[in-house]
């Protein structure tokens, strides 16, 4: 079994985690995936935009209180400095990481040079990167995509700069932005970003079963996975995924049972109350 996964001091349980979807991802979903096995759960993107965070939506996105684990953080921009004074507030928010994003392919998050947009600029992700390192004494992360386009996937390139930026953990998305979520996510370039740095990497995209999740592994390298549209209306799907590489096993017979419809009962009103 692989060593334990740490992003700065915090050593993770497991290395299967909740990737943030905005919209979705919310603190009462984030709880019950956690306790269903995701060592880890971002929070929803926030506007790196410290004047917006008083909206409704951002006071409820921003909400790190009752987050049960290792809080994190999102914020996305595309400005060094507003970025850098979002992540200098993040632990007066309760954070105890900081992630960047930059691998949300949403036309009004590209739009506005941010997301996955800023890996067009390599040199503006180096800025970025420094400016949040430098403002924060919590560990911060990066997500993103192999590369703006299927002609540059420039991702190792990026994965590079993260790296001596002193980013301390990356998730890669196994497509590019102009990808979206079309196609079948490629493991390939993940692979060569892991053969580049010596962070700890996640491998994320397609990721919806256990044998998908060790094909994954095998194929990318990567520490561990994140999983985003897999684990809605599964969340259990963590302790599956959790327990098969704990154990090493492939034989889905030995894999935890499959919740009840009483318990999926009870997990739904849970959500939704």
């Amino acid at each position: 079994m692989s060593e334990a996964i740490r992003i700065g001091p915090h050593e993770l349980a497991g290395r299967v985690v909740l990737a943030p979807m905005a919209g979705l991802t919310d603190q009462v979903f984030r709880n019950i995936c956690r306790s269903y096995g995701a060592a880890l759960a971002v929070s929803e993107m926030n506007t790196a935009d410290t004047v917006l965070w008083g909206t409704r939506k951002s006071v409820h996105r921003l909400d790190l209180s009752r987050d049960n684990g290792i809080k994190v953080l999102q914020i996305a921009g595309s400005d060094p400095a507003q970025m850098a004074n979002a992540a200098g507030t993040a632990a007066d928010m309760g954070a105890d990481i900081v992630d960047i994003n930059m691998g949300c392919p949403a036309k009004k998050v590209c739009s506005k040079a941010a997301g996955s947009a800023l890996l067009r600029d390599e040199a503006l992700v180096e800025r970025i990167l420094n400016a949040v390192t430098a403002a924060t004494d919590l560990p911060v992360t990066l997500k993103i995509r192999t590369g703006w386009s299927r002609e540059n996937r420039n991702g190792v390139k990026i994965a590079a700069i993260a790296e001596q930026a002193g980013i301390q953990a990356l998730a890669v998305h196994g497509r590019t932005r102009e990808c979206k979520f079309e196609g079948d996510a490629e493991y390939a370039t993940i692979r060569a970003i892991k053969s580049a740095v010596s962070i700890p990497v996640f491998a994320n995209g397609d990721i919806a079963s256990v044998a998908k999740a060790h094909a994954v592994l095998e194929e990318s390298g990567a520490d561990g996975i994140m999983i985003g549209r897999g684990a809605l209306g599964r969340p259990w799907l963590f302790r599956d995924i959790d327990a098969a590489l704990k154990s090493e096993t492939h034989d889905v017979q030995k894999l935890p049972r499959a919740p009840s419809p009483a318990i999926r009962h009870d997990i739904i009103l849970r959500h939704l109350h």
